[in-house]
């Protein structure tokens, strides 16, 4: 059942040819990539906004603040500081935050082909483990997903770098265990990794447990080594949590509860609907598993067939891919593309890993299911959908004109809060409650009469929205703007709606 890997990805007599193949994978690869910086050259995730907002208010001396108030609105304080940094070397924002992505790619993209390597390594020889990791990195940069996220100012793609870094640094060896400096790496990882994304507390947690499995191996093992790794491990987070406990009087963000779904939506359809249209090769991969460890159980004890194997760097993205799913479920949250990117890139090489390792025709299968669909998908959906969202930001920028034109001590309700409050500065009503959560309870009420009433107490007087707000409420600016979200219809992306700017009565 278990043919030799090393057979299959690299023939003995073919080692130039090898090498040919590794390097027009990575060119492919690099020019994949490149394509898509050109493609979101004028796209900027509204949210991105955010943390550009945010990191121009800490570069003033103002602190975590949005429009103007100390509030915890950013789940992502790392790269809040990350763009102040590159801010200082750069002085415009929205240079410094497309540096700033590039920058998180590179970071990303080496380290997916690190954590690639890492899993087949003691199974391939070199030049074949480096061409699966060439190979994976192809199957990472055709994802649906990367296209979107990549140079969308958001700290998805660095957070799935970071978890590569980390992972990586578990790979098993059978002539030596782990060293200082890997172990150090990946301590460093899991303590950096919950403040680029919250839901990598779990990451950091199940990679600490195995630091301290393999520490206890070492030939020596140094107190002052696992001090050292402690401190690097719980030093960041520590800090913060104590910076967000004085400054805001709360551990948690206010989009913990912003971002829940609605009472009637379930989440383990969403998830399933997420990782089915952009990680299909995760469902797949799981159910031949499923239907493998059936024949197992039922045949395969009276075989030789043995558990295939995998380092702890991949079983540690199915253990944590798992309890942010469990997560997602128990908090009711409206789970978001993003924050699948973090995990489900990496599973899917691991996925593909362990074919490749125990069942190389169905790795071949697999793999050229992801390449097609990944290729076709980015094509059909992502490229329409980035084009769609460079229009709309220009949309946003010629409202923005229109908010600096108003009164400035007139707040306008908006749920979309980033592009246009760190254009135009104006003050701003959150109806989606990141930064006022006071909106938070009326979100998802079947009319919005309680939702006008307290958008009137925040002293609100225009809105923007798609539809008249109220009786009485006068049109200011009204645009036509494209579609811009996930379809599998490509006609879908040639359709458009409706941004206005109201004006609203007077209260009642």
């Amino acid at each position: 059942m278990e043919s030799g890997p090393t057979s299959t990805m690299t023939p003995p007599t073919a080692t130039r040819r090898t090498s040919l193949l590794l390097w027009l994978l990575l060119a492919l690869s690099i020019a994949i990539v490149i394509a898509w910086f050109l493609a979101a050259r004028g796209y900027w995730e509204d949210d991105a906004y955010i943390h550009l907002e945010f990191a121009r208010s800490l570069a003033a001396g103002r602190g975590f603040s949005f429009n103007g108030h100390i509030v915890y609105g950013d789940t992502s304080p790392l790269w809040v500081w990350l763009l102040a940094a590159f801010h200082a070397v750069i002085p415009d924002w929205l240079a410094a935050g497309k540096t700033l992505a590039v920058a998180a790619t590179v970071f990303a993209l080496t380290g997916v082909f690190v954590y690639a390597r890492s899993l087949v390594q003691n199974a391939f020889t070199p030049q074949a483990a480096n061409t699966f990791a060439a190979t994976m990195l192809l199957v990472f940069v055709t994802l649906p997903y990367f296209g979107y996220w990549a140079f969308s100012g958001m700290e998805a793609l660095a957070a799935a770098g970071l978890a590569a870094w980390g992972a990586s640094a578990l790979a098993e060896s059978t002539t030596s265990p782990i060293t200082p400096a890997r172990l150090a790496l990946a301590a460093l990882a899991a303590g950096l990794a919950p403040l680029l994304r919250p839901e990598m507390a779990f990451f950091s947690l199940l990679l600490g447990a195995v630091l301290l499995a393999h520490w206890r191996r070492m030939p020596e093992r140094s107190l002052g080594l696992l001090s050292a790794a402690v401190l690097l491990a719980c030093a960041p987070v520590a800090a913060w949590a104590l910076y967000a406990l004085r400054t805001f009087g709360r551990l948690l963000p206010n989009t913990n509860g912003a971002k829940r779904a609605a009472p009637t939506d379930s989440i383990t359809t969403r998830l399933l609907d997420l990782y089915g249209f952009g990680f299909p090769v995760v469902l797949l991969g799981l159910l031949l598993l499923a239907a493998w460890l059936l024949w197992y159980v039922l045949r395969g004890r009276r075989t030789a067939t043995r558990w295939p194997s995998l380092p702890a760097g991949g079983w540690l993205l199915f253990l944590w891919s798992a309890l942010n799913a469990v997560f997602y479920v128990a908090n009711h949250t409206f789970v978001q593309t993003r924050y699948l990117f973090v995990t489900a890139p990496l599973l899917t090489i691991a996925v593909l890993a362990l074919f490749a390792m125990h069942w190389p025709a169905a790795f071949r299968g697999l793999l050229a299911f992801a390449l097609l669909y990944g290729a076709a998908m980015s094509l059909l959906a992502t490229r329409p959908l980035v084009r769609n969202k460079v229009l709309l930001d220009a949309v946003w920028v010629e409202l923005a004109a229109q908010l600096r034109a108003l009164p400035p001590d007139t707040p306008v309700a908006t749920y979309s809060i980033g592009e246009i409050g760190f254009l135009s500065q104006h003050p701003l009503v959150d109806t989606g409650g990141i930064t006022r959560p006071g909106a938070i309870p009326y979100m998802w009420d079947a009319d919005d009469n309680r939702r006008n009433v307290w958008i009137y107490t925040q002293g609100a007087q225009y809105e923007i929205v798609d539809h008249a707000p109220l009786p009485g409420a006068t049109l200011l600016w009204s645009r036509p703007v494209p579609l811009t979200g996930w379809y599998l219809n490509p006609s879908m992306y040639s359709r458009t709606e409706t941004l206005q700017l109201w004006k609203l009565p007077p209260p009642p």
